[in-house]
């Protein structure tokens, strides 16, 4: 089945079911306003014709406004705003559509427009109009309520996974062959030549280990804290590279949160796919310049067939617009590349 016919199909059911609600919803508000022995059947099919026309026009309407408003003063940056404007739009338009009617129905019954039918009719259709925004503001606020929570529900599981994904890529990484044979090789160097360091390198490596355990069900962390296990990670990469790898931090952690592992994966991408030598040493910054962004930024000194396929920074974007609309920005020249991604704050 193609789009079109799908949509089709779905215009064809719609339109049915909304002109039977309107009925509905019109003579039920009838019968209220209206004693039941002084309902007639002209009555039903007045207010049958009226529901659908009045009503249809009316649902319309607002669901367009709503939606215009949705884009100009959505309701989480503009509360107080969208209150307002909303409001008063609803009552100048119901009071259009009112005036409208009165005229038309007028018209139509050949009656005399005069001041008296007028309030009369006017005081009837203000009631409808109540009950209409009454009835349809309930609706419509369930409906959202259930939308915005499956939404909320499934964008909640998006981060779970992608929580787990940057998780295992980790800790993949932390206990692959290369590096582990990379750690133990660099472990045994050190028994035999600083006996001492050789203890202090068995225990940073059980904090970066410990670390990715024990923030495995976190979704945010302290900057303070990362940077501490950033800071056990740069002292095993330092054993293996000596004074070829320079990574000065420049940072006041304050109050806030990073993603878990975010830091130190953008760390170990410089590292990864940028090369290491006597010849080409390399220089990684960790710093924060305002209170928005920490970046990291390294010299760009690619290495031959070391190009990745950027989910891991992608998952970082990713995980990040669940908390903020700020994005995570990449800039590069022919010299350095840099990755900034948003301070976040409780």
């Amino acid at each position: 089945m193609t789009e079109t016919n799908f949509q089709l199909k779905k215009l064809i059911w719609k339109v049915p079911a909304m002109i039977l609600l309107l009925i509905t919803m019109g003579n039920l508000i009838a019968l209220i306003l209206i004693r039941v022995e002084s309902y007639t059947f002209p009555m039903f099919v007045n207010s049958s014709l009226n529901s659908v026309l009045v009503g249809g026009t009316f649902m319309i309407g607002l669901t367009t406004m709503i939606q215009i408003l949705d884009r100009k003063l959505p309701w989480l940056h503009f509360p107080l705003k969208r209150l307002i404007v909303q409001t008063i739009a609803t009552i100048v338009f119901s009071l259009v559509i009112i005036v409208i009617t009165i005229l038309l129905n007028g018209l139509f019954l050949h009656e005399q427009i005069t001041s008296t039918y007028f309030l009369d009719r006017g005081y009837f259709m203000i009631k409808i109009a109540f009950a209409f925004v009454f009835i349809g503001s309930l609706v419509s606020n369930a409906i959202m309520f259930f939308k915005n929570w499956k939404e909320a529900a499934v964008q909640q599981e998006k981060l779970k996974r992608e929580q787990l994904a940057l998780q295992y890529e980790t800790l993949k990484g932390q206990v692959s062959p290369h590096f582990l044979f990379n750690n133990l090789n660099s472990l045994t160097s050190l028994i035999h030549t600083n006996p001492e360091k050789a203890i202090d390198f068995v225990k940073k490596l059980s904090e970066v280990y410990r670390y990715v355990l024990d923030q495995k069900d976190h979704e945010l962390v302290d900057l303070e804290t990362e940077l501490k296990f950033l800071e056990s990670y740069i002292f095993l990469q330092k054993i293996r590279f000596e004074t070829n790898l320079d990574v000065q931090i420049d940072v006041n952690p304050e109050n806030f949160k990073v993603i878990p592992l975010s830091v130190q994966m953008l760390v170990e991408n410089a590292i990864k796919h940028n090369e290491i030598s006597d010849k080409k040493p390399l220089q990684i910054r960790v710093f924060s310049s305002d209170d928005q962004y920490l970046t990291v930024e390294n010299r760009l000194q690619k290495k031959t067939g070391s190009e990745g396929t950027g989910s891991g920074i992608q998952n970082i974007s990713d995980r990040y617009e669940f908390f903020t609309d700020r994005k995570v920005i990449i800039s590069f020249n022919s010299e350095r590349f840099r990755i900034s991604i948003p301070l976040l704050t409780d």
